[in-house]
């Protein structure tokens, strides 16, 4: 016999009848009794969708979320209907109401009654809506005609629909006239930069400087003013120096960049639209069509250029223009990772902190529990309000805000499981055999109160999501041009009643990630503890 070739016997346990006994795990059983609850399936898929949309928006179909197409502004939802013809209806519908204002249009007594109702109630839609039909049928009845001046603008608004291009600036090149290597300028030093701004506008890096820090500060001051409304001018300076304080060389540098980058991609764009005027108005192009530009000398630009009236609007634009579906995907890639990521942290600082006070116990454990409780006695959302102001407002610090005050509750309810765990039978045998403190706590005591730590950080989600969306929906989350389902939910509040679908398709699929979230916790508790559902 070939000892070498000889297989490894498996050795099974078996019972009393020599049948071998499957080994079952608290994984396993909680899994099996997960799968039989249909809410908690269902919220499985749901989240996994949007999880998987929110990772792969980049390569996603759809129109980036911060460009702005003033022309398209508040442009109801349509499935079939591009933006040209409803920019179209929106015209007609807007000359159509003129005229009747002024008499020329005329409707019955009953209609007449109805539509200045309709208006003391400032339900513009309605009327609108309601004089494009009227309207529509008197034309093509002949009842009503349109004047000269309604004609002439309803000829220049067609040709505008046929031959507007949206540019969009894909990359700037700058080609290096010794070698002949063509470098991305976004990703060159911000000073290289700079000369090449200089340079293609014919003037001095001194004057180019003087030019973006005054830009710059029109711009830190605009965001000051938006932020802290009804303040003296002397208090938006003192604001404004403050802020150059606490920024950073390297967040200086891209304001500079993003500032430089703005004006060259503004100057590839205007020479574009020249270049491409006439393929505008060729039936025959194809768009998107791409098409690499000169600048000026060794500056050149990768460009795509897209009729502008063809885009459909699937959930409608926003005030400036902006396509809400792609807002909202986007809006949830921040507001996913916020409560993701503020679980995670949040979650790893209490299971550290409840864990070694839980274990140790004496000093340590009343050490942290005071901490604990001080803050317990906080109101939380002042405390992240302050913090944000501390920090400065922008993405990494609100993860962080949010983070530092979310591990209370993590960190009691760890430290009440290490306690009923310590005194446990493994964990004497663990300390009797001489393993050290850390592999005691990290890897006997905390893997056992896993799926307490699931459940709860299942249900911590929502929480951050929601904390998230109150501070964008107050103006202290979420900044321009990111956008979170808090803050599209308080950029709609405004005109909800005008342009509902702004505030109902960003409120709807917050709201439905949430109950799914909260029907997965649900599930997950009921699954790793089954008498949980049955206590009172």
């Amino acid at each position: 016999m070939n000892l070498f070739n000889k297989k490894k016997t498996k050795l099974e346990a078996t019972n009393e009848f020599n049948q071998v006994v499957v080994g079952n795990s608290l994984t396993k059983d909680a899994w099996r009794r997960l799968k039989k609850n249909k809410m908690a399936v269902i919220s499985v898929v749901i989240v996994s969708i949007y999880i998987l949309l929110a990772i792969l928006a980049p390569i996603l179909p759809i129109y980036p979320y911060d460009e702005i197409i003033l022309d398209h502004q508040h442009l109801k939802p349509s499935l079939s209907k591009t933006s040209g013809e409803l920019l179209t209806e929106k015209k007609m519908a807007d000359l159509y109401t003129q005229a009747w204002r002024q008499g020329r249009l005329k409707v019955t007594p009953e209609e007449d009654d109805m539509l200045w109702a309709w208006i003391d109630s400032s339900n513009a839609n309605k009327v609108w809506d309601y004089m494009f039909i009227v309207g529509s049928e008197q034309i093509a009845d002949g009842t009503y005609t349109f004047t000269s001046a309604e004609k002439r603008t309803i000829d220049n608004l067609e040709k505008k629909l046929k031959t507007d291009l949206q540019i969009t600036v894909k990359k700037v090149w700058h080609t290096n006239q010794e070698t002949g290597k063509k470098d991305n300028v976004a990703k060159l030093p911000v000073e290289q930069v700079v000369e090449i701004y200089a340079e293609m506008v014919g003037t001095s890096v001194e004057i180019v400087s003087e030019q973006y820090e005054r830009e710059i500060e029109q711009q830190l001051v605009k965001v000051i003013m938006a932020q802290n409304p009804d303040l003296t001018p002397e208090e938006y300076l003192l604001l404004y120096d403050k802020e150059l304080e606490s920024m950073s060389e390297k967040e200086h540098d891209k304001l500079v960049k993003e500032n430089v980058l703005a004006k060259i991609s503004s100057r590839a764009k205007e020479i574009a639209s020249k270049d491409l005027k006439v393929a505008a108005t060729d039936e025959s192009a194809v768009f998107p069509l791409d098409k690499e530009i000169i600048i000026q000398g060794s500056l050149s630009a990768d460009v795509e250029a897209t009729k502008m009236h063809d885009r459909r609007y699937y959930l409608g634009t926003d005030y400036q223009g902006r396509d809400m579906l792609s807002r909202i995907i986007y809006g949830g890639q921040v507001s996913i990772a916020i409560g993701f990521i503020g679980t995670i942290t949040s979650v790893f600082i209490g299971i550290i902190l409840g864990a070694l006070a839980g274990y140790l116990g004496g000093k340590v454990d009343y050490f942290i529990m005071r901490i604990v409780d001080i803050m317990y006695g906080l109101p939380y959302m002042l405390l992240v309000i302050i913090a944000m102001a501390i920090f400065g407002r922008n993405i990494l610090n609100l993860f962080f805000a949010l983070a530092i005050i979310s591990w209370l509750t993590v960190s009691r309810m760890v430290r009440g499981q290490i306690m009923s765990l310590k005194n446990q039978e493994f964990i004497e045998a663990a300390r009797s055999m001489g393993a050290p403190t850390w592999r005691i706590i990290f890897r006997h005591l905390v893997p056992n109160s896993l799926s307490v730590i699931i459940v709860f950080s299942t249900l911590r989600i929502p929480s951050f999501i929601m904390t998230e969306s109150f501070l964008s929906f107050l103006g202290l989350g979420v900044q321009a041009p990111y956008a979170s389902w808090g803050s599209l939910v308080g950029d709609a509040v405004g005109g909800m009643t005008l342009y509902p679908w702004k505030l109902f398709f960003p409120a709807a699929a917050m709201t439905i990630f949430l109950f799914a979230m909260n029907f997965l916790g649900d599930g997950l508790r009921d699954a790793f503890d089954p008498q949980s559902k049955n206590q009172l």
